[in-house]
């Protein structure tokens, strides 16, 4: 069938399944969960799948206590073609500011916009299961918890064979056969109009490390600093000469970016305490760089300390890899999305240092991980990711499900 037929019928499905795609994102930004711990987001998606009457295998990363879920769609002729769809389920540990449609749990909220994600792979799930005799192949859609931390669910799934041919039938640990021929993945995107998408073919988005440093000081009573190590006064310092690790420790050619987004450490205002923790992240775009400014920070950290006869343990975490976009599927969907959306709606992207675990599966399979515009003139719809006053435009809802479902559709 041309692809302008198999348009039109997807469109008509599309629209007639908005409602439910508004009720998915609501009743799933109502109730967040976090990472690793989507229980109920799993029960909420494997029983719509039942409802709609798909195939579908749950367990997925059970090992680290989640509900992973992926379902299985076939066109006509599945063996002629096989892409997967991508959606992360969990919420953040974010307060959510007083509105209606706010989130019941305290302290959690979909700051990130996974249940807009996953509302639209349930919408495009069901698009592209009734509307299966139009077009070729087969395709998998990954339900995927823990996005947020590490080790990431993307990289528990690659580990279980979830990009494996059988793996909706046979479960976690069990798959066989050739890997899919490609992954897509969408991630709302305020800063871009709801009905925009936005692609970026190679280098997209920074590698991630997670970073401890603890200061062990010697405690004692606040007005007696001099027989103390005081562990606050060399965090501080040790902070502060962190900030040259980039600067002089980086090829200025090579972005990079060191954050320290939390302290911990202290009883009291009159108490000098034992230690202080230090949490951060490192985000590069090569291994080299990453190499050379993890060997800095331990070299930067611990010899500050020294200076103030105090100690530093430095524990860094290899994190998510970077995202690469690859080339030939990137053109194909950016392609794909300007016969569906028209070429004003497609836009190019700038690099990123944010991180993503969707890079676990572009080490297995070409992958493509674009941006869904969500932004509008609603209060927090022009609010950046992660933060207490996040919200999204529910007209992007539309076009992220018709996005999953045509580059499905057309990706054999």
């Amino acid at each position: 069938m041309p692809t302008s037929m198999i348009k039109s019928t997807l469109l008509a499905s599309v629209a007639s399944t908005r409602h439910k795609v508004v009720e998915h994102r609501r009743h799933l930004h109502a109730h967040p969960e976090p990472s690793f711990g989507e229980t109920r987001t799993g029960a909420y998606v494997a029983e719509t799948l039942r409802k709609l009457g798909i195939p579908f295998s749950e367990g997925w990363c059970q090992t680290h206590g989640a509900a992973g879920i992926i379902a299985q769609i076939d066109g006509k002729e599945p063996g002629s073609g096989r892409m997967a769809l991508r959606a992360d389920m969990d919420a953040l540990p974010i307060q959510e500011v007083d509105r209606p449609h706010a989130s019941t749990v305290p302290g959690w909220m979909h700051a990130c916009g996974h249940d807009a994600h996953t509302a639209c792979l349930l919408g495009a799930v069901e698009v592209l299961h009734t509307t299966r005799d139009e077009w070729q192949g087969s395709v998998q859609c990954v339900f995927q918890p823990g996005e947020e931390i590490l080790p990431g669910g993307a990289s528990v799934l690659v580990k279980e064979g979830a990009l494996h041919t059988d793996a909706p039938i046979t479960g976690p640990g069990k798959a066989s056969g050739p890997l899919v021929d490609g992954i897509v993945g969408q991630h709302v995107y305020p800063q871009l109009d709801a009905g925009v998408v936005g692609f970026r073919s190679g280098i997209y988005m920074a590698a991630a490390d997670e970073l401890q440093i603890r200061i062990l000081g010697k405690g004692g009573h606040a007005a007696l600093p001099h027989r103390a190590i005081d562990p606050v006064v060399v965090a501080a310092h040790v902070i502060t000469a962190l900030q040259t690790v980039v600067s002089r420790s980086c090829d200025p050619t090579q972005p990079a970016v060191l954050t320290i987004g939390k302290i911990r450490g202290g009883h009291a205002r009159n108490i000098i305490p034992d230690e202080v923790v230090l949490d951060g992240t490192l985000r590069t775009y090569d291994e080299a760089t990453a190499k050379a400014l993890r060997l800095a920070i331990a070299r930067v950290a611990q010899s500050t300390a020294a200076a103030f006869g105090a100690r530093a343990e430095v524990d860094l975490a290899v994190g998510y890899p970077p995202v690469i976009n690859a080339p030939e599927l990137t053109a194909h969907c950016r392609e794909r999305a300007i016969e569906l959306l028209g070429q004003e709606k497609v836009v190019e992207l700038p690099l990123r240092m944010t991180g993503e675990d969707f890079s676990f599966y572009q080490r297995e399979v070409q992958g493509c991980f674009y941006r869904l515009g969500t932004g509008g003139d609603g209060p927090g719809c022009r609010s950046g990711l992660h933060t207490a006053d996040f919200d999204i435009n529910e007209d992007a809802l539309t076009t992220g499900t018709a996005m999953m479902a045509w580059l499905a559709a057309t990706g054999q």
